[in-house]
């Protein structure tokens, strides 16, 4: 986060960047909370070898729940990413995007 709060993403967001630019920071943040997944709960002799692996909905799930926290969360003014697209006047595109 920089001095006001906001994520890479939100940053990205700030300075018009497009999809190009916010999917990887997207696609960065879901590797690492699997990673952090597999860190986490994941330790059995089964999966020493496969530490990202999924094994079940309530992995999907969680990750799904971090990556909805990730794009939704605010700066210290209360902004969203999606809301920085939106009066930032970024493309439909890049706001379809944040949707999904």
């Amino acid at each position: 986060r920089d001095q006001d709060g906001n994520t890479a993403l939100a940053v990205a967001l700030l300075h018009k960047r497009g999809v190009k630019t916010i999917s990887p920071i997207i696609t960065a943040a879901k590797e690492q909370f699997k990673h952090n997944l597999g860190q986490n709960v994941m330790t059995g002799p089964s999966v020493w070898s496969s530490p990202n692996l999924i094994q079940d909905d309530r992995d999907k799930n969680a990750i799904l729940e971090a990556m909805s926290e990730f794009i939704n969360r605010r700066n210290l003014r209360g902004k969203t990413a999606l809301l920085r697209a939106i009066t930032n006047e970024c493309s439909v595109a890049t706001v379809n995007f944040l949707i999904k």
